[in-house]
């Protein structure tokens, strides 16, 4: 008798298993990215697609997802996060060159471009250059939100049965009562950076190229800031990459040369005119005759680099990341470069970099500075 109540006893005491469980505890966040906004009047592109990351309070990535569409959708429960999004995805960027770096640190996040060294004899000689982020053109949206308690309760409870969601974190299939919405606009991290000269005697040129030191690396990815730390951008001869334009048709035969080429702008506290000095930035240039000699150049360029907007207004005060979107970078030398005469034995009658055309027609060209 005294075993049956103990074993009646035991079955009381056991822990009833509920047939079902209510489940609530989340929202639903959509995220809406604007690329209209700042990244296609600028790159007149739509991006192929876009990376939305989610970090919670204590640093952890609760999600990370690629997606073609313009939004997407995340269930989330109470808490605080923190949102970054950029176009394309990693594998993309670093196909070309460019990498994340702590990428799943929101803190410490940064996005640089490969680094290298001119070979010997070449011009930079050893200087550390990094790969022009040309494409993909990066673009950053960040953010920060909360979800609360009362924005949790104003959801619908709903009930599911307890062995779909014993220990699988399920959260069923549901309908959502509301949707909170987060609309981004995301910033453009690289700008063109435009490099023009003039020479005299144009007719004797067969090719150039370049180098500019001091550039910005690279840029914090949540920050949406440059890096403090520079490299040198190279300025291709390729005869694509350079414009070359008939300036004067006078005894100087002045030709105007353009490089354009991409990259992350000035670094971090130099974006100012009056944060740089003369020696912040180098430009170095090697000019080859059509006689095959070559003459290097060398200027300290910190105090002629200036940004200016689409309508070439020149923007001396630069202090926040927004006076950024729109602008492009340039550096005018303030005066003509003096070809050598050409030795008339070894002249070989090549045009610009043997493979082009002639030089175009200048039309009305804005030289700026000079």
């Amino acid at each position: 008798m005294l075993s049956l109540l103990a074993l009646l006893l035991a079955v009381a005491g056991c822990e009833r298993r509920p047939l079902e469980v209510e489940v609530d505890g989340r929202v639903l966040v959509r995220v809406i990215v604007r690329w209209d906004v700042n990244y296609i009047p600028i790159y007149n592109e739509t991006p192929n697609g876009m990376t939305v990351r989610i970090w919670d309070e204590q640093n952890n990535v609760v999600f990370d997802e690629m997606t073609h569409e313009d939004h997407v959708d995340i269930p989330l429960p109470v808490g605080h996060y923190r949102l970054a999004v950029y176009n394309e995805v990693a594998s993309e960027y670093a196909d070309y060159g460019m990498n994340f770096y702590d990428y799943n640190d929101f803190d410490a996040m940064t996005f640089r471009s490969r680094r290298y060294t001119r070979a010997q004899n070449a011009l930079a000689e050893g200087v550390v250059h990094i790969v022009p982020p040309e494409y993909p053109r990066v673009a950053v949206a960040t953010d920060a939100f909360e979800i609360t308690k009362e924005m949790v309760l104003s959801e619908t409870s709903y009930l599911i049965p307890y062995e779909d969601y014993e220990g699988s974190g399920y959260q069923g299939n549901r309908e959502y009562d509301r949707i909170y919405e987060f609309i981004e606009e995301p910033w453009p991290m690289t700008v063109d950076l435009y490099v023009t000269l003039l020479v005299k005697h144009r007719d004797r040129l067969s090719r150039v190229e370049g180098s500019l030191s001091g550039m910005a690396d690279g840029f914090h990815f949540t920050k949406v800031i440059r890096t403090t730390e520079t490299a040198s951008i190279w300025l291709d001869p390729s005869a694509d990459k350079w414009r070359r334009a008939r300036y004067t048709e006078d005894a100087d035969q002045l030709g105007l040369l353009q490089a354009r080429v991409a990259c992350y702008g000035l670094p971090y506290g130099k974006e100012a005119l009056d944060e740089r000095n003369e020696k912040d930035n180098i430009l170095s240039l090697r000019l080859t005759l059509v006689d095959g000699k070559a003459y290097d150049f060398v200027y300290d360029v910190g105090k002629l680099i200036r940004y200016i907007d689409p309508e070439g207004k020149v923007e001396q005060r630069i202090r926040y990341r927004e006076d950024l979107r729109h602008l492009q970078l340039e550096v005018n030398l303030p005066d003509p470069i003096d070809l050598p005469e050409v030795d008339p034995t070894t002249d070989t009658g090549a045009g610009f970099d043997a493979r082009v055309a002639d030089w175009e027609d200048g039309g009305v060209i804005d030289m700026g500075g000079f």
